[in-house]
């Protein structure tokens, strides 16, 4: 991250002189690093998921890791627009992504010293990367000294101001959630999940929503903090699956756990088909009986939208577990599964799209049972091309796609599904 600031300011900042005054420099650097805020802010989150343990599920979850960042980024926006104006901590406003994830926080029970520590290692972080950019700008050392104590008495004021606001907001916030059922249900709900004993006439009770039933679970999210529509996909994919109030639970910013059920397992299949709004996922599990089968069933929902948001740009709006289970499990270990990838495909891991009309070909011959007529159907291509395209890929793989095919059937599902997730921008063969 620090040689990313460092090449964003590189030769566009001319050195300040000893005669230079010192607002006019801070002034020049906020300026110069406002547009690096959502790379900085991304680099903040990384250094928070790391340094703190509640914070760790976003290197995994990449819709925790996109709240993380949002209000990270926001933050140091913020600091900078400020610092370019050489405004004072009264002008500091707490950001809508701040709130957001804020809100998120309390819903998924984490205290506030938690919220609060995030943002001291958050200063700290900030502040060494502003140090060392204003080091290479500001030669002379007196200059130099009196910039840093000016930057950090204002950085110091920021996070007193902006941890004060969050403060009552997260007491108003947790203080709704306990008054309400809401809070009550996501208390139970998450005991269930976690494995905690429960006695399920209780919990029924607790939930509003009968567990001696089979369920299908649904996790319904987006990316952002606020899009409109994510309610009504709550209630229109719980709908699908069949009558009676679903049990609907906040995990998030924009995220809701649910779950619907019936004395007979529900039918998945409209799912399938059902179109949510734009910037919406909907993924879920597959229908499993009692208190067992409510956990199972929620493991399943969060595999399946754990893949579509690995598939980035081609992810599906609508994910079942049942078509993504082999990838989930071949995928558990994404930096394992991209060497996988590689070490089976060679060239064929190239994100160009020669090499992926071949992967989709070879793979389709392999569950063809090898038989290019089929093939040359289901593509709509003719089996000369197909015998080609799998003549080229025995050229690129080195190898008879014969040799180990059930390990290049895997490497090229895991290609099919995840894209640029594992595969590598290395166009070599392909030019």
């Amino acid at each position: 991250m620090r040689h990313a600031l460092g090449s964003s300011i590189g030769g566009e900042m001319a050195a300040v002189g000893q005669s230079a005054e010192t607002r006019t420099a801070l002034q020049q650097l906020a300026t110069e690093l406002l547009p690096t805020a959502p790379e900085l802010g991304r680099g903040m989150a990384e250094h928070l998921s790391s340094a703190i343990p509640e914070f760790a599920p976003a290197i995994e979850d990449p819709e925790l890791r996109a709240e993380l960042e949002a209000s990270s980024a926001a933050n140091v926006a913020q600091v900078m627009r400020l610092l370019a104006r050489s405004a004072s901590a009264e002008d500091v406003v707490v950001d809508h992504e701040a709130l957001e994830f804020m809100r998120g926080n309390v819903r998924r029970g984490l205290p506030l010293s938690v919220l609060l520590r995030s943002y001291r290692l958050g200063h700290a972080w900030l502040w060494g990367e502003w140090s060392h950019a204003l080091q290479e700008r500001v030669e002379d050392s007196g200059e130099l000294a009196a910039g840093q104590d000016q930057s950090s008495a204002f950085m110091f004021a920021y996070v007193d101001k902006v941890s004060d606001v969050l403060v009552e907001e997260f007491g108003n916030e947790r203080e709704r959630m306990v008054r309400g059922a809401e809070q009550l249900r996501a208390e139970t709900t998450r005991a269930i999940l976690g494995g905690e004993p429960v006695d399920d006439e209780v919990a029924s009770s607790r939930l509003g929503y009968e567990l001696l039933r089979h369920h299908v679970a649904i996790r319904v999210s987006s990316g952002a903090s606020a899009v409109r529509g994510l309610e009504r996909a709550v209630h229109e994919a719980a709908a699908i699956l069949g009558a009676g109030d679903p049990l609907v639970v906040a995990s998030g910013a924009a995220r809701f756990d649910v779950w619907q059920g019936s004395f007979d397992p529900p039918a998945t299949d409209g799912l399938e088909d059902y179109e949510p709004p734009p910037g919406v996922l909907v993924a879920f599990g597959r229908p499993a009986a009692g208190i067992e089968g409510f956990r199972r069933s929620h493991a399943e929902a969060l595999q399946a939208a754990r893949v579509c948001w690995l598939a980035s740009g081609a992810r599906a709006a609508v994910m079942g577990y049942g078509r993504v289970e082999l990838v989930s499990l071949l995928a558990s270990d994404l930096p394992r599964a991209r060497a996988f990838v590689a070490a089976q495909l060679g060239p064929l891991s190239s994100t160009a799209e020669p090499a992926e009309r071949i992967r989709e070909t070879v793979l389709a011959f392999l569950a063809a049972g090898l038989r290019p007529s089929r093939v040359a159907k289901d593509l709509y291509v003719h089996p000369n091309t197909v015998a080609y395209r799998v003549k080229r890929g025995e050229e690129l793989l080195g190898r008879n796609v014969t040799e180990d095919s059930v390990e290049l059937a895997c490497a090229l599902t895991l290609a099919a599904v995840l894209g640029s997730s594992v595969l590598s921008d290395d166009a070599k063969g392909f030019d």
